[in-house]
């Protein structure tokens, strides 16, 4: 019965590339008809193959409306028809109706049967979206294009399309993803005990204030538009939404997972200025709020400049300082502070394609609230290897921190002040050969260990992180 069906709808809709051929027969031979004794042009019969055919040969010829016409009969006779849709998505092209076009491959793309169908249409789709000024679109489909791409090689020639649409386009965006299972998502204590250089003078600490076990969902999405654009400069107009969501695996008396969820939203304005072929400055400014617990933190203003100089042929420095004023919206008041940064850290290449980099940066908080004020140190290397393990590239980091509280109270002066000396290191798995449109999962497993001379601060900490991230 399906087949007497199928066998019925092109029957019926027959005529109607009959139609389309007499009409196109009629186009060409009216300039010479007599006008009181119009010709009665013969009936020419195709199957739909040939119809098919004689609308490819039209492409080729450069007539995209007998190409047009033809593939509206193939798909009134046959609407699953991929080629026939792909064929009038080139037609619509080579009339300059982009974004109609592009619909047409985008149904192309959705009824296609094969793998190198999905990646002519997808390839299609894109280039429409681009003729049209439509960038965003363009890259979607690149990123699909790139999925279905039939070989290595030709995937890398889309990967490159992909980066300079991206280049092209004002409106620039980056989503980041991840969940981690982790043994002490509060920066818990791992003892129940308060100790002071050694001395238990303040007593045991409640179950909120040790590590609990559960899971962080973090969420990072980026974007930025671009205002300007000359040579050697680029303005552009950014945003940030950074959400970790805290879930407890257990109930925990005083404290619930939403307490310790966070969110920031900043929004910001960042000029490039490259002066020359061996590096850039970058200068910015931006403003937001950060919550905590559901409820406004601390509002903020920033304003930071740092500048990547490449040294040598795979070598390269990056530096930078940021000034950031924080006024506290919290009903406890003490949150305003300033806060100063600055890093600097050094590139290479190695031999056989791995890159090691040191990072070496300062954190000063001033405030006037209690427990506020300190100062942080902080090294770290990562090493990421030129050649895959298995399925995965792999990286390491190995790092060290001293963070020094001048003045700290428990109750009463703490001698000496606070100092907590920290160490902790993870390992990333990358999975491009798992890659989907280009995002790829990502594996991580961290560590760390603090002890400080107050035991509260005493933290280890261990997690699983399961992401997401672009590959390109």
């Amino acid at each position: 019965m399906p087949a007497r069906r199928n066998r019925r709808r092109r029957a019926a809709a027959l005529p109607a590339l009959l139609v389309c051929l007499i009409a196109l027969a009629g186009a060409a031979g009216t300039a010479t008809a007599e006008p009181q004794q119009p010709a009665q042009e013969p009936a020419v019969r195709l199957s739909l193959p040939q119809a098919q055919a004689l609308a490819q040969q039209a492409l080729a010829k450069g007539q995209p409306k007998t190409a047009l016409t033809l593939s509206e009969g193939l798909i009134k006779a046959e609407p699953d028809n991929g080629h026939a849709h792909f064929i009038r998505a080139h037609a619509l092209g080579q009339l300059a109706q982009y974004r109609t076009g592009q619909q047409a491959a985008a149904t192309a793309y959705r009824i296609a049967k094969t793998d190198v169908q999905r990646f002519e249409a997808a390839k299609l789709a894109a280039e429409l979206a681009f003729a049209d000024k439509r960038f965003t679109p363009s890259q979607l489909w690149l990123r699909r294009a790139v999925h279905y791409a039939p070989s290595d090689e030709v995937r890398d020639d889309y990967v490159v399309a992909f980066r300079n649409v991206r280049h092209r386009n004002p409106l620039s965006f980056n989503l980041r993803f991840s969940v981690t299972p982790s043994d002490n998502v509060n920066n818990g204590a791992n003892s129940p005990y308060n100790l002071i250089e050694g001395s238990p003078l303040i007593g045991a600490l409640s179950p909120s204030a040790q590590a609990i076990s559960g899971v962080v969902a973090k969420t990072d999405l980026t974007g930025s538009y671009r205002i300007h654009q000359a040579e050697g400069h680029e303005t552009r107009l950014t945003g940030r939404v950074l959400s970790n969501e805290v879930r407890l695996n257990n109930p925990v008396p005083g404290i619930s997972g939403s307490d310790l969820s966070s969110l920031r939203a900043q929004i910001g304005l960042t000029h490039l200025w490259a002066p020359g072929k061996d590096g850039y400055w970058r200068f910015e400014v931006n403003g937001g709020r950060t919550w905590y617990g559901r409820s406004p933190f601390y509002d903020f203003a920033g304003v930071g400049v740092s500048r990547v100089q490449k040294l040598g042929e795979k070598l390269s420095l990056s530096i930078g300082t940021q000034l950031e004023e924080q006024q506290g919206r919290s009903s406890g008041g003490g949150r305003d502070a300033s806060v100063w940064s600055a890093f600097a850290g050094l590139g290479w290449g190695l031999p056989g394609g791995g890159r090691l980099r040191t990072d070496l940066l300062y954190r000063d908080v001033d405030s006037d609230g209690v427990n506020r004020t300190s100062r942080q140190w902080s090294a770290q290397v990562n090493y990421a290897m030129g050649r895959a393990v298995g399925p995965a590239d792999i990286s390491f980091t190995l790092g060290r921190s001293t963070l020094d509280y001048d003045e700290y109270w428990v109750i009463t002066p703490v001698p000496g002040g606070r100092v907590d000396e920290s160490w902790f290191g993870g390992a990333t798995a990358s999975f491009s050969g798992w890659s989907y449109m280009g995002f790829v999962p990502e594996l991580s497993l961290t560590a760390e260990r603090s002890r400080s001379n107050i035991s509260r601060f005493d933290v280890d900490q261990t997690a699983v992180s399961l992401g997401i991230r672009s590959e390109f």
